[in-house]
């Protein structure tokens, strides 16, 4: 089932051929580097922007940063990014507010990220030892029946935690390209393109440069949301966990055994029908992570690639394509990504 309306596009569920590729771990805010001092000092200790204060507990014995906000059933927000402060929920600030005009909304800093502590145990540097991260989490709220939405690396999170735990899984929003899709083609990408542009230091203009080569519009971010993400990504937490990534910590499942783990997961969802509660797939028409370097328009070869797989067994799929709109197009059209949100979430409480 597909969505259209406004500016957008139309996809259709498909079966049979579908891409297949080793893993690949998303290079923007992924890649590790050193920090450098900044010239300001810290102006909100706690990380917090766009007036939204985050809250901390105790989550497994993790000090965890997370907002939270609204009332009625939950929501939980799993923001994207890789192993850094710079990674955090942060990403939200733009549709947190509107989401909570509906939804008892939860969203962390994921385990290792932002002001989230690090895994205590080295091997816990890896999607698994995250997805089991969330489910604490969810655990530790006393959450039930979630309405699950995940961000790139984030969606790969939310994939994964919905396949091992669906009992706690009301529905699933999947936002972007992320690891968990197939490849956007059989080379590189547009992003990779664009990042031999980006500066690999000092960290906050590459930071910048990644992450602006992704956004679609140029208020994507503001300078609150850049300092925030800095001020995070400056702390000794954060060149801890640089420098254990470096050392091999979360391998093999990390890196070097991530495409089989993903397959074996891939499997469980088009084979065995894993995933049964209704999915919304939501792209950017821009996004470069899904588009081909050498490709005159976007393909969108990696989100449809997904839509196969999980609408091999699933009738309950569907997916958006939102014009004028990159990597980060919830944050480029709050306003409509929520509504979209609601409205598929509305849509499926009235089917029986």
């Amino acid at each position: 089932m597909a969505i259209m309306h406004g500016s957008y596009g139309r996809a259709s569920s498909r079966s049979g051929m579908w891409l297949k590729r080793v893993a690949w771990i998303i290079p923007m805010l992924c890649m590790i580097v050193d920090f450098h001092p900044l010239a300001w000092a810290a102006t909100n200790p706690d990380g917090g922007v766009a007036g939204l204060k985050p809250k901390f507990g105790d989550i497994a014995g993790i000090r965890t940063r997370y907002y939270e906000l609204g009332q009625g059933e939950p929501m939980l927000l799993i923001h994207g990014g890789g192993w850094a402060g710079s990674s955090n929920a942060n990403n939200f600030s733009t549709v947190i507010p509107g989401l909570a005009k509906h939804y008892h909304v939860y969203a962390p800093d994921r385990l290792g990220h932002g002001l989230t502590d690090n895994p205590k145990n080295d091997k816990d540097y890896n999607q698994q030892g995250e997805v089991d991260f969330i489910y604490q989490f969810i655990q530790t709220m006393k959450m039930s029946q979630i309405h699950l939405v995940g961000h790139s690396s984030g969606g790969a999170l939310a994939f994964y935690l919905a396949i091992e735990h669906p009992e706690v899984v009301k529905d699933l929003v999947l936002i972007a390209q992320g690891s968990e899709n197939p490849a956007a083609s059989d080379g590189p990408n547009k992003l990779d393109v664009a990042l031999e542009k980006c500066p690999k230091d000092p960290y906050y203009d590459s930071l910048k440069c990644r992450a602006g080569a992704l956004a679609w519009l140029p208020t994507t971010f503001d300078e609150e949301y850049w300092q925030a993400a800095a001020e995070m990504g400056n702390t000794p937490k954060s060149k801890e966990a640089a420098a254990k990534l470096k050392a091999g910590a979360g391998e093999p499942q990390r890196d070097e055994e991530y495409g089989v783990w993903r397959d074996k997961m891939w499997d469980r969802v088009r084979k065995d029908g894993a995933l049964q509660m209704p999915v919304l797939l939501y792209a950017g028409k821009d996004d470069i992570l899904d588009w081909g370097a050498n490709e005159p328009n976007a393909m969108l070869r990696g989100q449809l690639g997904l839509l196969d797989i999980i609408g091999a067994k699933n009738p309950r799929v569907q997916m958006i394509i939102m014009n004028d709109a990159g990597h980060f197009m919830y944050r480029e059209h709050p306003e409509q990504f929520t509504h979209d949100v609601n409205s598929f979430v509305e849509y499926w409480k009235l089917q029986k």
